[in-house]
């Protein structure tokens, strides 16, 4: 237990699983599985010893080539089955009995609902059968499955079905066959009473493929939106990469117990079902989105992940960077590329950035671990994207494309490492990218300072581009990146720039002179967000509410403005702590009211750009949490621009209000600035304000509208909000999905006491052992309740250690996961930090705890 591995200490293994034959008996009681494996000798090295990793087994028997083993034959633990053999190839046969019914861990095959699935990324293959669990050992699966009937009507396992028929006692089989190779972490199973809904695609290729989504029986008219995204998915990896899918069917299941967001296992995908249901009167906008997206990104694994996968876990950004860069770039052809974008960032910056600033901060690819599954993190896959992405930008999109062809043609059917794929696009695009790859190898935000100096005698500009530091890593390594950026004119237009203001630094400062520039220019920097990284340039608020108004690089619009609102933020805390008054200025209101009333602007941009900012985004960002001051001047900033704009979000709500309902990229524009306007209505001081949100939430006909206005509702006091908790409730409380939302908001509100969250607890459809309800009530409080949680008492932080333990005896990963929100003990001061420290000392210091808890909470504590 808490064994660190090292990423220099790898090797491959003795021996290769050539082929694996796999029979699984299910019965009430117990599920037997049978293991015929092919080994043979790995010619690289000379060890004769074959390690088989298996937990929660029973072992029935073991055979080398038809002979039983005696107990001197083999070493067992409890983790570890250990043979020698001095022969070249031997079958192996292992039978093996486990317990799905009462695995709550969600790894391995367990029961969520009424079905059987599993579950095996990345280490649960092992609580199936004693297995070389490593994702290098890449073998042809042939998978049997026997069971009731009755009470399993389907059997499905990966590749293509190839026999299936009826046995006495009212039991059936069904065998599959995947001809491809693949790691045990890929295979998969599921056996249940499900309702099937059915779509085919035709290829490129010409070939005919089944389309298969299994749900719960009553939720076929929630399957839509997921056939027609997985349609789109299949035709766009096609159309931009030349990829088309190499088996008779696609399976999609959708489990309602599910650790993750869903799993590429080759040909059988298991989805969490909230990634899957949706229809207008359920599913919000959002949700409507992050299905197109995941449905996309685990159908795009096939190639990135599947025909080449990692070599070992510490290569997990290979298939996830560039799988989450491949499902942006999807979604963005889909919907709106600028805005997507934002939204990316968005994310990077209020998940990635913080866990860089924070103990748990490591690299994309890491050197170490004790626990694989505390690195399925923002950094692996966000930043491992936005490094992919520039790539992309350095060498261009055809060179990338050709370097993505040379990676399949060299890689397919392999195990691999991101300096192979580094390669690839090195050797196709002509463009060294050695430097460039200490991006894999570093941990921390890199962080730009920039001087400009305007010459008015020799009209030109100096700028000077220094990468100062890198935070959190002391031992910062220069790094090499693109940057963009433009030069504007004082009536908007663009300065003409070498190369259009496209360059790549590579050095630790870097000075650029740039001539006739007539006048002091305005600088926009890191357009589109080039490189994931954070500038120090002092921007005046003259120069912000400009680049709001005229900046044609959407992101840098989006983020002038978030810019603004933290300036005034730190303003209105300085006057709080003066004991002053501070009040925004007119022509930040002008600003403000100029991109939302612009009706030459995208809907969904102007969304984004006028949203608040997060307050514990914000708070991250100070040395020390202020959250007295901070909690106030959000709510003041935000009122003051409310009652500037009162009448104006109250006329923007009327006109964009529409009883009809489309998912295309314009109707959800209309609907994100309508509720981003009754968001401002509500923090108004006026006192029709209640009366107008609660008519929003009465009149609504689809979730992205109800939930919008039911959320601000119940978030914050008015005298609506018990009525309103209420008929939500028992509205939504057979559709749990919705319900989950509803768990969510109140798991929010500003008055959250801890004895609100217990009593939610004791509700009949509050179950902690399914991942997504456990996250909806407890993974909300602690992830956007940062002043409950932080509640100088200490309860908060009680509480969550407490669930914690509690989770961490049946789902150590999703334990692990709750954990991860009490990394910002250095950020507290005062009771606060020693009730923190307190309670991270507590849950260190648990009997029994999990690998995956103590790894993530011992960083916690420095």
């Amino acid at each position: 237990m808490n064994q660190e591995i090292f990423l220099k200490d790898y090797e491959q293994p003795g021996y290769w699983a050539e082929s694996v034959d796999l029979v699984f008996d299910i019965k009430k009681d117990k599920t037997t599985v049978e293991a015929s494996t092919l080994f043979k000798k790995n010619k690289n090295n000379n060890i004769h010893a074959v390690e088989l990793n298996g937990v929660d087994l029973k072992l029935i028997s073991i055979k080398v080539n038809g002979e039983a083993l005696k107990k001197d034959d083999y070493i067992l633990s409890d983790d570890l089955l250990k043979l020698e053999s001095k022969q070249e190839e031997f079958l192996l046969d292992v039978i093996v009995e486990i317990d799905p019914i009462n695995n709550h861990s969600c790894e391995g095959l367990y029961q969520s609902g009424h079905i059987l699935c599993t579950q095996n990324e990345a280490q649960g293959f092992r609580k199936i059968t004693y297995f070389q669990d490593r994702p290098d050992v890449m073998s042809r699966y042939k998978t049997k499955i026997i069971a009731d009937k009755k009470e399993y009507p389907f059997l499905l396992a990966n590749g293509n079905k190839v026999e299936n028929g009826e046995l006495d006692n009212g039991r059936h089989f069904c065998t599959w066959e995947d001809p491809h190779y693949k790691p045990c972490y890929l295979f998969a199973l599921v056996a249940g009473d499900l309702a099937l809904v059915s779509d085919t695609f035709t290829t490129c290729e010409n070939r005919e493929v089944a389309l298969e989504i299994y749900v719960d029986k009553g939720n076929e008219d929630k399957c839509f939106h997921a056939m027609q995204s997985l349609k789109d998915s299949m035709k766009w990896d096609e159309d931009v990469f030349g990829l088309a899918y190499d088996l008779d069917v696609y399976m999609i299941v959708a489990v309602d117990s599910f650790n993750m967001g869903a799993m590429e296992n080759k040909g059988l995908n298991i989805f969490n079902s909230a990634y899957v249901l949706a229809k207008k009167e359920t599913a919000t906008d959002a949700n409507f989105q992050g299905i197109q997206s995941v449905i996309g990104h685990e159908y795009f694994h096939n190639w990135t992940g599947n025909r080449v996968t990692c070599r070992d876990w510490f290569q997990l950004t290979l298939k996830e960077g560039l799988t989450v860069f491949r499902d942006q770039e999807f979604s963005s052809d889909m919907l709106s590329r600028g805005v997507k974008r934002i939204e990316d960032v968005r994310m990077l910056k209020q998940h990635q950035f913080l866990e860089d600033a924070g103990p748990t901060s490591h690299p994309i690819q890491p050197k170490s671990y004790i626990e694989i599954n505390n690195f399925y993190t923002a950094t692996i896959y966000e930043k491992g994207a936005e490094v992919i992405r520039m790539i992309h930008t350095l060498i261009g999109k055809d060179n990338f494309r050709k370097g993505m062809d040379l990676y399949f043609q060299r890689h397919d059917g392999q195990a691999v490492t991101t300096q192979d794929f580094v390669s690839a696009m090195s050797d196709a695009s002509g463009f060294d990218l050695e430097h460039f790859s200490v991006w894999y190898d570093q941990n921390g935000t890199p962080e730009l300072s920039i001087n400009l100096e305007y010459d008015e005698n020799n009209k030109s500009v100096k700028i000077v581009l220094k990468q100062t530091s890198n935070t959190n890593n002391s031992k910062f390594n220069y790094l090499a990146f693109p940057f963009h950026y433009s030069l504007y004119k004082e009536n908007g237009e663009k300065f003409d720039l070498p190369n259009d203001g496209k360059i790549v630094i590579d050095k630790e400062e870097l000075t650029l002179v740039i001539n006739e520039i007539e006048s002091l220019p305005i600088p926009s920097f890191n357009e589109n967000f080039t490189a994931p990284i954070k500038l120090d340039y002092e921007y005046s608020e003259t120069d912000l509410m400009f680049l709001m108004k005229y900046d044609q690089d959407e992101f840098n619009r989006y983020d002038a403005c978030q810019r603004i609102y933290t300036s005034n933020i730190h303003k209105m805390i300085q006057a709080l702590k003066e004991k002053k008054y501070y009040k925004i200025s007119s022509h930040f209101i002008d600003a403000f009211k100029t991109i939302l009333m612009d009706q030459n602007l995208d809907n969904s941009f102007k969304a984004l750009a006028i949203s608040f900012i997060n307050l514990k985004e914000f708070n991250y960002s100070l040395d020390k949490f202020d959250l007295e001051n901070s909690t106030k001047a959000f709510k003041e900033i935000k009122m003051q621009i409310a009652d500037n704009l009162y009448e104006d979000f109250k006329e923007v709500y009327n006109n964009l209000h529409s009883t009809e309902f489309d998912l295309t990229h314009s109707s959800m524009g209309k609907r994100a600035l309508k509720n981003i306007c009754l968001s401002y209505i509500m923090a108004s001081s006026r006192t029709d304000k209640d009366d107008f949100v609660f008519n929003a939430y009465k009149t609504s006909t689809n979730m992205t509208d109800e939930y919008a206005a039911f959320h601000l509702l119940v978030t914050e006091n008015n005298k609506y909000k018990a009525d309103v908790k209420t008929s939500f409730y028992n509205k939504w409380k057979g559709e749990t999905l919705v319900l989950q939302k509803w768990f969510s908001s109140l798991a929010q509100a500003d008055d959250l006491t801890i004895n609100n969250l217990v009593e939610l607890e004791k509700l009949p459809e509050y179950d902690k052992k399914v991942p997504n309800i456990l996250r909806s009530l407890v993974g909300s409080f602690a992830m956007n309740n940062i002043v409950a949680l932080n509640d100088v008492s200490g309860s908060g932080f009680s509480y969550f250690a407490d669930k914690i333990l509690e989770v961490d005896k049946f789902n150590p990963q999703i334990a692990a996961g709750l954990a991860k929100r009490l990394n910002h003990l250095n950020r507290l001061e005062g009771r606060r930090y020693e009730n923190l420290k307190n309670q991270l000392q507590r849950i260190l210091e648990q009997d029994g705890l999990s690998s995956d808890v103590y790894e993530i909470v011992k960083l916690n504590l420095g």
